[in-house]
């Protein structure tokens, strides 16, 4: 408790008061009545020191953008995507000479090369031509956390390739283990003809979904079946029961049976020893962790003659894995894993020896469906809801008719490469059909049921609500358990009076999407980036943030133009809302998408669209074909400019400009776009401009900011402020909040002085 209590901090406190509390913790444990609250205090200064030294070793911003050679071991498998690799990459700090020893350069990178890049393995030792930034990351007031997950990785900096030379192949000094692991999945994916069936496997091997196609990740996902390639309690079990038998059957070779007691202990160290393998062969991730401290608890135990309660045994882990590892509770793995753990010891520990097989199977599944709802809200606000049933059919298939050829085939590999290939392809077969299965259950829900994001007190009573609803029968209030579940399901509320203008323009990193709402309808304006094949931020960022305007799907899509920062994921939009209105610029006609040409327009009640530019004469222009569009109401004005240059700007002019409350920055912000005149014509409150932080062009550039702060126009980027909510009211009052300032954590990079500070309703 007292390490999960750090987590609720947005501020570090300062070094004297942690060494206060480390004091005053330290003395609480010599007196038994207050023993408990000094190992809480004494945990939760772990935790806060572990997370400032991780701070601490992050590229400051000053040294963002700067191109710094350094030399470096790669310390992951590489993932190869379509234009890129990802890796891991450990600088020597002792070879660190000059401007990357002044820059303090973070012990681990987590760098992409993109086109051409050469072999890569783990453990190959490089000198690299680095183009760095911190680890920001785009922050909105729902939806993922990348900053979280790149605090929580231990990611010290990002980083692209200018050049690289290789200094030793890998072996050299590198981490063995992560060679053996890559070792072991490029031999599963050359023993395996399908990609898809290669894949599974090397998942279930090593840990490692990089082979997975995009498609099957969402196939996963869309059945509920993702948590089958964490390696956890099943298959840490099954290695373990392998490893047991295996080490009996050789005492009975050698013979070892007169051993007594000692051939007992021989066999549960055999099993440990497996589960060990295993879970190194994982990586140690949380859920692996937690499997093996859990199995270690108990093998320890029988070893001692001694009982331990499963409850004991769980706690134990728990605690483990925050000591050892502090940041676990920032991914969501932690909690799905020990909640799920939680949720069959509940069911099952006072419940022993009733009922079959078949019985305890669909109770299992139904207990842990039923906890793990509200965690799903909390980190993906949406469930899905065939994954009962196929589950049901997957957790069997994947336990007992993959895991264990998956392991006969690492273990095989050590003999014979061919007998291992055999054994992988075995294994892949079965996953095969099972992912057969899983499409057709797809097929039937469609969709995941998207929930809105709840608050703390509201999860919490809902996963009591989960509890309660598993008690045995005849307890009193069981039932309760109903109406504490039942907020989860309610709809988004109307966040602001339905007469008022409410904008939300979100941070989809270097690109533009822009949510609207008033008179009850939804216009959303561009689509952020994306390869224009699903790959893009359509269902993390744009997904969840009409889901908490009160999920009713956009009226009218309106993409600005066909670059792929604006329009890379109007393919998602297309599939997800099939009977919105799609209107968009492209270089090429799409069927089913209109053209967004002036003098278009649309009414909305009291609010009237106008597109402005261009007209239907003009050929692409690429930015300047952007589709610029007036919203005009009786209290205000704003102005959407996509991409356009000062030459359509100049254009607008001479056809005639009204002033706005507010105007999207044309162009990001580049010295192409918002010339004097433009800006004295349009004459706005205020101004946002849609931009990544650290971006490769440098947007917004300062002597465009500058413009419009000498023009007394207050200036916000979404890459310094995060995600930009701002309400025109009927009276023609502003106001407006930014996501930064409102999803404070200790891990969150601060926002830009300026950025607005006015809580709006949820």
């Amino acid at each position: 408790m007292g390490s999960l209590a750090a987590l609720a901090l947005s501020s570090i406190p300062p070094p004297w008061l942690l060494c206060s509390a480390a004091c005053a913790g330290a003395l609480a444990l010599l007196f038994r009545p207050v023993r408990w609250l000094g190992a809480l205090v004494l945990a939760c200064i772990w935790t806060l020191w572990n997370f400032q030294l991780r701070l601490d070793d992050r590229l400051q911003p000053e040294f963002a953008g700067r191109v710094t050679p350094v030399s470096g071991i790669i310390s992951s498998i590489p993932r190869q995507y379509d234009d890129y690799v990802s890796f891991r990459f450990e600088p020597r700090q002792q070879a660190l000479t000059g401007t990357a020893a002044a820059m303090r350069i973070p012990r681990t990178l987590l760098v992409r090369w993109y086109e051409e890049w050469p072999p890569l393995g783990a453990g190959q030792a490089w000198r690299l031509e680095l183009l760095l930034k911190p680890p920001w990351g785009p922050v909105n007031f729902q939806g993922p956390d990348r900053e979280k997950w790149l605090f929580a990785s231990g990611i010290g900096a990002v980083a692209s390739v200018r050049a690289g030379h290789l200094e030793a192949e890998a072996g050299a000094g590198g981490n063995w283990l992560t060679g053996l692991r890559e070792s072991i999945f490029l031999h599963i994916g050359h023993s395996l003809a399908d990609a898809r069936e290669a894949g599974f496997v090397q998942a279930l091997a090593v840990a490692d979904r990089s082979s997975l196609s995009r498609s099957d990740r969402q196939l996963l996902a869309l059945t509920g079946t993702s948590h089958l390639l964490a390696i956890s309690g099943l298959h840490i079990g099954l290695a373990a029961a392998a490893g047991m038998l295996l080490t009996r059957s050789l005492g009975w070779l050698l013979p070892l049976t007169s051993m007594g007691r000692g051939f007992h202990l021989l066999g549960l160290g055999g099993g440990a020893l497996a589960a060990a393998a295993y879970a190194a062969l994982a990586g140690f991730g949380v859920p692996t962790v937690r499997s093996l401290l859990m199995l270690l608890a108990v093998t320890t135990a029988i070893s001692a003659s001694r009982s331990v309660h499963p409850a004991r045994a769980w706690l134990l882990a728990l605690a483990a894995v925050l000591l050892v590892d502090p940041f676990a509770a920032l991914g969501a793995g932690f909690w799905f894993s020990f909640m799920a753990v939680g949720a069959l010891l509940w069911i099952f520990v006072p419940r022993r020896g009733r009922g079959g097989w078949l019985r305890s199977l669909l109770i299992a599944q139904a207990a842990v469906t039923l906890v793990l709802l509200p965690v799903s809200a909390v980190w993906f606000q949406a469930f899905s809801l065939v994954g009962f049933a196929a589950n049901l059919v997957a957790i069997p298939v994947v336990s007992f008719g993959v895991v264990p050829f998956v392991l006969a085939g690492v273990a095989a590999l050590c003999v014979s490469a061919p007998l291992a290939g055999l054994t992988w392809s075995v294994a892949g077969s079965v996953a095969g059909v099972l992912l057969d299965f899983l499409e057709v259950m797809a097929s039937l829900q469609g969709e995941m049921t998207l929930l809105v994001a709840p608050s703390l007190a509201v999860a919490l009573l809902a996963l009591l609500g989960a509890f309660l609803l598993l008690l045995p029968r005849g307890i009193p209030g069981r039932w309760l358990g109903v109406f504490l579940l039942a907020p989860l399901f309610l709809p988004g509320a109307q966040r602001t009076d339905a007469t008022a203008l409410d904008m939300e323009i979100l941070d989809v990193g270097q690109g533009t999407a822009v949510l609207l709402r008033t008179d009850g309808r939804t216009l959303l304006y561009d689509s952020g980036p994306g390869d224009g094949a699903g790959r893009d931020m359509v269902s993390s960022v744009i997904v969840p943030a009409i889901n908490r305007a009160g999920g009713q799907p956009p009226d009218r899509v309106v993409i600005s133009h066909g670059d792929m920062d604006h329009a890379g994921g109007l393919w998602s939009l297309r599939a997800r809302y099939p009977t919105a209105t799609f209107d968009a610029n492209l270089p090429r006609p799409q069927p089913g998408v209109g053209p967004c040409h002036a003098p278009m327009g649309w009414r909305w009640r009291a609010t009237v669209f106008r597109v402005l530019h261009p007209s239907g004469a003009l050929p692409y222009l690429g930015n300047d074909s952007s589709c610029v569009i007036a919203i005009e109401r009786h209290d205000g004005h704003v102005l959407l400019s996509g991409d356009i240059s000062e030459a359509i700007e100049a254009r607008l002019l001479l056809e005639g400009m009204k002033p706005a409350q507010l105007l999207l920055v044309p162009h990001h912000g580049s010295r192409s776009s918002s010339s004097p005149a433009f800006l004295e014509a349009v004459g706005p409150e205020l101004a946002v401009a849609t931009a990544s932080l650290g971006n490769r062009f440098g947007f917004p550039k300062p002597e465009i900011r500058r413009r419009y702060e000498t023009a007394g126009i207050p200036f916000w980027s979404t890459g310094e402020c995060g995600a930009l909510r701002i309400v025109v009211h009927a009276d023609g009052r502003l106001a407006a909040d930014s996501a930064r300032l409102r999803r404070p954590a200790v891990w969150r990079w601060p926002a830009a002085d300026g950025c607005p500070d006015h809580p709006l309703p949820r």
